[in-house]
Formats: C-alpha cells, sequence, structure tokens
C-alpha cells in the first residue's frame, strides 16, 4: 500500500541522500588529505576552453582550465573543471597556486581549499535529502495507514462515477477516475498509467469507496476488497 501511496518517492530521496553522503565522505577525506599534506606551487596555466552540455533539458557551459606544474622537478599538466569567475580570471599565459599530493601528483586543486568546501556542501545537501525522506515517508506512510485502516474499518459507500481525469507529464499521462458522494463531494482514485482499468466504469455508474478516519474516500479497486470476519465457530452442545 506504501508503494501506491507514492512510496517510491521517500525510497528515492533515501537513495539520493546515501549517495551524497558516499560522495561528501570522500570529497571531505580527500580536502582533509590536501590541507595537511599537500604541496602548493606555482602552475601556468597552458589552455582553457569551454564545452557545452545538456543537463536537465537545458544547455549549460561547463569550463575548464589546463595548467602545467612542477612536481620534484618534473612538468605536468592536468585539465580540470573550474566555476566561470576562476576561467574568466585565469588567461592563457597567466600563473596561478596549484596544490596536488606528493603521493598523487595528478590529484590537483585548481582553486585551494575547494575539495573540502565541496565536501561541506555535499554534506549539508545529503543531511537535507535525508530530512526530506523522513517527512516524505512520514506523509506517504500516514495515508497509507489511512488507507488500510480505511479497508478494514471504514463505512462503506456507493459513490457515483463522474468521470476520468487525464493528467500529462513529460513522460506521458497518468489517470484518476472520479466520483461524487451522496452529499456532493468529490473524491478521486489513485493515479494510474493505464486508462484502461477505469473504462469498465461509465459516467453515472457506481463505485465502491471506504471513508478514512479524515474523511477521505479509498476506492476499493485501489486498496483491496474488505476480507470477510471468519465465522464464529459454533460451541454449543449437542
Amino acid at each position: 500500500m506504501l508503494w501506491r501511496t507514492g512510496g517510491v518517492l521517500p525510497i528515492f530521496l533515501f537513495v539520493f541522500a546515501v549517495v551524497f553522503t558516499l560522495i561528501s565522505m570522500n570529497e571531505l577525506r580527500s580536502g582533509l588529505a590536501f590541507a595537511s599534506r599537500g604541496v602548493e606551487v606555482m602552475g601556468q596555466v597552458m589552455d582553457r576552453d569551454e564545452q557545452r552540455v545538456r543537463r536537465d533539458g537545458k544547455w549549460q557551459t561547463d569550463h575548464y582550465l589546463t595548467v602545467r606544474y612542477d612536481v620534484a622537478g618534473k612538468p605536468m599538466e592536468m585539465r580540470r573543471k573550474v566555476r566561470p569567475r576562476v576561467y574568466e580570471a585565469s588567461d592563457i599565459g597567466s600563473l596561478r597556486v596549484v596544490r596536488y599530493l606528493p603521493e598523487a601528483p595528478n590529484r590537483v586543486e585548481f582553486e585551494i581549499g575547494q575539495t573540502l568546501r565541496d565536501g561541506g556542501t555535499t554534506r549539508w545537501v545529503a543531511l537535507g535529502s535525508g530530512l526530506a525522506a523522513l517527512l516524505t515517508l512520514w506523509w506517504k506512510g500516514a495515508r497509507a495507514v489511512d488507507a488500510i485502516r480505511a479497508r478494514k474499518f471504514g463505512r462503506a459507500e456507493q459513490v457515483m462515477v463522474t468521470g476520468i481525469r487525464k493528467i500529462r507529464h513529460k513522460n506521458g499521462y497518468s489517470y484518476r477516475l472520479q466520483w461524487v458522494d451522496q452529499d456532493g463531494v468529490e473524491g478521486e482514485s489513485l493515479s494510474s498509467g493505464s486508462q484502461a482499468q477505469f473504462e469498465r466504469y461509465p459516467v453515472h455508474s457506481t463505485v465502491e469507496v471506504f471513508r478514512g478516519v479524515a474523511g477521505h474516500m479509498w476506492w476499493v479497486g485501489d486498496i483491496g476488497p474488505r476480507k470477510a470476519a471468519a465465522t464464529v465457530p459454533s460451541v454449543a452442545k449437542h
């Protein structure tokens, strides 16, 4: 029932929070390594370029710098993505301080301390995602509990179908069966990606619903029929 009432959202947020927690831990660990063992040297900007990428349906521009720096007297060049502000301030041939790890010279910061700052930001994102997941789980879980209670204990009613609501999404459509009760209060089913299951209920036909604690109407087609009470065995003596 939790899945039917939107339980996929808190699961997604929990996964999102775990992923960002792991990313933040890695960035913070790297940032501390740069802070404790990093070697700062003067590097020279050898190249700068932009790359157009499409994210979330929008075109964006990424900025990259190629910097040459010396490691134990040997030159090394690395290309890294940088923020637009750093890109604009770095002309070809200009000098800037970079920091690398002596045990891994290819791990380099073009902005001193940026790795640690990114780790802190990602940690807050992970924390926010975790809190959002808990709140969403409480919200969706409360709906699922209300649906289960309505099926077991709620008043069963017959309501009149008024139509099917078609909802447009980015990647398609979803559908909801709509109805009205005897007092004129409107209600609708949980959403479905298929309209076929609702077509058997034409306008003015009746369907069964169960009333939740707060008066919400749950369609029997969403939460299932109520189980009949078990027969009480007779103990009379013959």
